[in-house]
């Protein structure tokens, strides 16, 4: 009888020592993504000195990828800008409307199709339309210019 309670308190042991280094490898390795392999929250807000008038520069954060409107093949865009802005009230104004600034992107480019898109022309026009939208949600302050950061039509 002392055998078999010798034998289950070493099962017992072997056991908790496994779910021990299972549950430490798990910490470790969360530990690991979150510190090495995420990318580290840096400043986003750039102040820039252009002649006598301060901008503030506001990345977008993540890339965009939409499918656009093209009929006879499928098409997509990828971008991402740089949203240069009057002022701090406006920079934190318009991060707490991130996720809209993003529907209205999102939402004018499935408008487009690959055509409207290439050349200068096209990039100067969804710029343009673009920073209105944005400038339209915004109760106060204002978006200056846009910089595109990554822009691919295929």
């Amino acid at each position: 009888m002392a055998e078999k309670t010798g034998k289950a308190n070493q099962v017992i042991i072997t056991i908790t020592v496994c779910l021990l280094i299972f549950f430490a490898a798990v910490f470790g390795a969360t530990i690991f993504f979150i510190y090495k392999i995420m990318p580290q929250q840096k400043e986003t807000i750039v102040k820039v000195m252009a002649g006598n008038e301060v901008k503030y520069l506001l990345p977008l954060g993540e890339e965009i990828l939409v499918n656009l409107a093209d009929t006879n093949k499928q098409r997509y865009v990828r971008l991402n800008f740089t949203i240069v802005l009057d002022s701090e009230e406006t920079q934190q104004e318009v991060q707490k409307r991130m996720a809209q600034v993003r529907d209205l992107v999102i939402s004018i480019c499935r408008t487009k199709n690959s055509e409207e898109l290439r050349g200068k022309e096209g990039n100067d026009k969804l710029r343009n339309e673009i920073l209105t939208a944005i400038n339209d949600i915004l109760p106060k302050g204002k978006v200056i210019d846009i910089f595109f950061t990554d822009f691919i039509v295929t």
